[in-house]
C-alpha cells in the first residue's frame, strides 16, 4: 500500500510540470508575442529600469525604463509584458512629390547664446529641426521622438529656373551686395536649372524666375511718343522681344523685383525694359525730322539705334533684349497727308518706271527666244544630217567588216584543204611505202632461199614437195619409181 504513493507523488509531479510548461508556453504565445505588421513598427516602452532625467521623454538607453528610441520593424518577438509595453505605429510614408523634414522632440536645449545667433538647424544631441529631409519611401520613424511634416518638392518647369535663398547658415562677410557666397546665409549665386529637387523649406527658399523669351507690345495709349527735330508730335508703334538672362538671375531677382503675373505687375519689364525703351526713343526719335520718318528712310537708323542702346542698358541689369521692331509710325495729319501723296507719287512713277523695264525687258526676252529657236533648229538639221552621215559611214564599215570577215574564213577553208591534201598524200605515200617494204622484204626472203638452195629449181622443187607433203598421206609405189623418187624427199622429212 505504501509504494502506492511515491508513483502517485511522481505523476502528479510531472502532472504538474506538464501544466507549468504549458501555462508557460501559452503565457509566452499569448501574452509575450508582437506580430508586427506589414506598414507597421512596434515602440517599445520598458516599465523597469533606471528613471528618466527630469524632462527627458525618450530613454537614453535600455537600461532606463520608459520609451525607447529604436522600434521593432515587421516580423515575430517575443517582450514579457511585465518588464515591457508596446504600442503598434503606422509607418512613416513619403509619397511621391513629396519631403519630410524632421522635428527632433527628445535632446538638450539649444542655448540662448545659439538663438540669439539665429541657429535654425539643432545638433546631434539637440532637439529641433533637423535639416536632412525624408525622401520618397517607408521609414520606421519613431513617432514620439519625431515629428514628421511633408512639404512639396520643389518644381522647376522648363523655362525657369529656381533662385534658392539659404535660410540657415554662416552669416555673409560682404553685407553690401545682392548675391552672397555659396554657403552664406541669402540668396546663393548658382541657379536650379529644371527638374525635381527634394528641399528643406527650412533650410532654403527658391524662388521661380521666368528666363524665356517675352513680348511686349507698346501700342495705343502705351506707345511711344516723342516731339521729332522740327516740333511735331510723333506716336510710334513698338514691340519688343526681351528675357532675363538665367545667369544673372538672383541678381535680378533682388535688384529689380519679380515677374509678376501680368505685364502690369512685372516689376522687371516695367523698371527695367519699358523705361529704357522710352527714354532712349525721346533721345534718339529727336534728331530726326517729321517728314524722315514718313518717308520711311529714317526708320531702319532709328530702329537699329534704339535697338543698340536699350539693349546695352538692359544687358548690364541682367536683361537681354533679343529685338526692337517697330510695327507703324503715326505721324501728325497736317503733314502726313502731303507727305504721303508726295509719296504715293513717287511710287506711281516708281511703279511705271518699272513696267517700262518690264516691257523691255520682254522684248528683250522674246529676241532671245526667237534666236534660241533658230539656233535650235539649226542645230536639229545639223545632227540630223550628221547622224545621216554617221548611219552611212558605219553601213559602210558594217559591209567592208564583213566582207573582210568571209575573206579570213575562206582563207582559211583553203589552208585547211592544203593542210588536208598534204595530209592525204603524205598517208599515201606512207602506205606505199609500207607495201613496197613488204614486197622487198618477201624478195630479200626469196633470194636468200635460192642462195640456201644454190638454184631456183631447186627451190621450187622444194616447195612443190613440202605443198604435196601436207596433203598426201599414203603413196603406193617403189622407191626406185619415177614418182617414188619424186617423193622421197617428202617421206624423209615425215
Amino acid at each position: 500500500m505504501n509504494s502506492g504513493v511515491p508513483a502517485k507523488s511522481s505523476a502528479a509531479v510531472v502532472l504538474t510540470l506538464l501544466v507549468g510548461l504549458v501555462a508557460i508556453s501559452a503565457f509566452v504565445w499569448y501574452g509575450c508575442r508582437i506580430e508586427v505588421e506589414s506598414g507597421e513598427i512596434v515602440v517599445l516602452i520598458k516599465k523597469t529600469g533606471k528613471d528618466l532625467p527630469s524632462g527627458t521623454i525618450i530613454a537614453p538607453d535600455a537600461s532606463y525604463k520608459g520609451i525607447q528610441l529604436d522600434v521593432l520593424p515587421e516580423g515575430r518577438f517575443f517582450y514579457n509584458p511585465l518588464f515591457w509595453d508596446w504600442r503598434v505605429r503606422k509607418i512613416t510614408t513619403i509619397p511621391a512629390g513629396q519631403v519630410g523634414v524632421l522635428t527632433r522632440r527628445f535632446g538638450a536645449d539649444m542655448s540662448d547664446a545659439e538663438l540669439q545667433a539665429g541657429k535654425l538647424f539643432a545638433d546631434a544631441n539637440q532637439k529641433g529641426l533637423l535639416r536632412d529631409v525624408l525622401m520618397l519611401g517607408n521609414h520606421r520613424i519613431n513617432p514620439y521622438a519625431f515629428a514628421v511634416e511633408e512639404f512639396p518638392a520643389i518644381e522647376i518647369p522648363i523655362g525657369f529656373v529656381g533662385i534658392v535663398t539659404e535660410l540657415a547658415g554662416r552669416e555673409p562677410r560682404n553685407r553690401d551686395v545682392f548675391v552672397v557666397q555659396p554657403g552664406e546665409k541669402g540668396v546663393q549665386p548658382d541657379v536650379l536649372q529644371p527638374g525635381v529637387y527634394y528641399l528643406n523649406p527650412y533650410a532654403q527658399r527658391v524662388d521661380l524666375m521666368d528666363v524665356r523669351s517675352q513680348r511686349h507690345e507698346m501700342f495705343g495709349d502705351n506707345a511711344l511718343r516723342f516731339p521729332t527735330s522740327d516740333g511735331f508730335d510723333m506716336r510710334v508703334l513698338l514691340i519688343v522681344e526681351w528675357a532675363v538672362d538665367a545667369a544673372r538671375a538672383p541678381e535680378v531677382l533682388v535688384r529689380i523685383g519679380e515677374q509678376g503675373a501680368n505685364e502690369d505687375s512685372n516689376e522687371i519689364l516695367q523698371k527695367i525694359v519699358v523705361p529704357a525703351l522710352r527714354g532712349f526713343g525721346r533721345i534718339i526719335g529727336s534728331q530726326y525730322s517729321a517728314p524722315e520718318y514718313i518717308a520711311g528712310a529714317s526708320r531702319i537708323i532709328f530702329q537699329s539705334n534704339l535697338f543698340e542702346r536699350v539693349r546695352a542698358t538692359c544687358k548690364s541689369k541682367g536683361v537681354d533684349i533679343k529685338s526692337v521692331l517697330i510695327a507703324d509710325i503715326d505721324p501728325p495729319e497736317e503733314i502726313a497727308e502731303p507727305i504721303r501723296e508726295r509719296e504715293v507719287a513717287k511710287e506711281e512713277f516708281a511703279r511705271n518706271v518699272s513696267q517700262i523695264e518690264q516691257a523691255r525687258a520682254d522684248q528683250d526676252l522674246a529676241a532671245r527666244e526667237a534666236q534660241i529657236g533658230l539656233q535650235k533648229r539649226t542645230v536639229e538639221a545639223e545632227t540630223e544630217k550628221l547622224q545621216t552621215i554617221i548611219g552611212v559611214t558605219n553601213r559602210q564599215v558594217v559591209a567592208l567588216v564583213e566582207q573582210e570577215q568571209k575573206l579570213v574564213v575562206a582563207q582559211t577553208d583553203l589552208e585547211a584543204a592544203k593542210l588536208d591534201a598534204e595530209a592525204l598524200r603524205k598517208r599515201g605515200k606512207a602506205t606505199a611505202d609500207v607495201i613496197l617494204l613488204g614486197h622487198k622484204a618477201e624478195a630479200d626472203a626469196q633470194t636468200q632461199a635460192v642462195k640456201a638452195f644454190g638454184s631456183g629449181d631447186k627451190l621450187a622443187n622444194y616447195e612443190m614437195q613440202r605443198a604435196l607433203g601436207k596433203r598426201i598421206d599414203t603413196v603406193f609405189s617403189s622407191d626406185d619409181s619415177a614418182v617414188g623418187k619424186v617423193l622421197q624427199p617428202v617421206a624423209n622429212e615425215k
